[in-house]
């Protein structure tokens, strides 16, 4: 390697320094305009440049790229045995993103894979089981999908049964209009407390769900 490639390789950390680490656009393009001298720095400044980038994706809102790129630095983290960086655990941190970043995406199942593996490290961390518990919200059940529908039908009727009776039992046959009252609000009412109690159980379901699995990843832990 010849001195000028040398110098530009030692510049581009200092370089690197200068910016902002709130400008993640700025540090994502130098990223991508210096690639190739940042990946010949030496590992800890590699390393601390790559998680900079990394952190800069999730925050710009490049999620799909965030998700792709986040598996380097685990990969690095792991390999270098180099897992915090500035008191920060950069492991568990990179992990959670990506966990956030496939959520955003709507790839709930691998989001909650990688929650599910990170509560198992750490079960008091609140963040974890926070959005573990909205990735398994965004999984409708068959029975809730049912009871939507089922919903969804009731409501349908109610207006049909309110038409009807404006257009035609008020004005012709007034005296089945109260019946017809009272089956407007069983079909309301009836829609209401379907989805409210389906949506309900839904929650209380993965509310046991997840705390069941902190609680097996807490005595494991214990165990040993």
């Amino acid at each position: 390697m010849d001195f000028l490639s040398t110098y530009k390789i030692a510049n581009v950390y200092q370089s690197f320094h200068q910016i902002d680490r709130d400008s993640y656009h700025t540090i994502i393009r130098f990223f991508g305009e210096h690639v190739e001298e940042i990946k010949s720095l030496d590992f800890e400044e590699y390393f601390e440049i790559l998680v900079c980038y990394v952190n800069a994706l999730f925050e710009a809102g490049a999620y799909q790229k965030h998700a792709a790129m986040a598996d380097v630095v685990i990969e690095a983290s792991i390999m270098n045995n180099f897992t915090v960086l500035n008191g920060i655990n950069i492991f568990e941190k990179t992990l959670y993103q990506k966990a956030s970043s496939l959520y955003l995406l709507h790839d709930y199942f691998q989001s909650a894979h990688i929650l599910k593996e990170l509560i198992r490290i750490n079960p008091g961390e609140s963040n974890y089981r926070d959005l573990l518990i909205k990735n398994y919200l965004q999984v409708k059940p068959g029975f809730l999908k049912s009871s939507q529908g089922l919903s969804i039908i009731c409501y349908f009727s109610c207006v049909s049964v309110i038409a009807f009776t404006a257009f035609y039992l008020d004005p012709f046959e007034p005296k089945f209009s109260h019946h017809a009252d009272i089956a407007r609000n069983f079909l309301f009412i009836g829609g209401t407390l379907l989805m409210i109690g389906a949506d309900g159980l839904h929650r209380i379901y993965v509310w046991f769900k997840v705390f069941r699995w902190i609680e097996a990843a807490r005595e494991k832990i214990k165990r040993g």
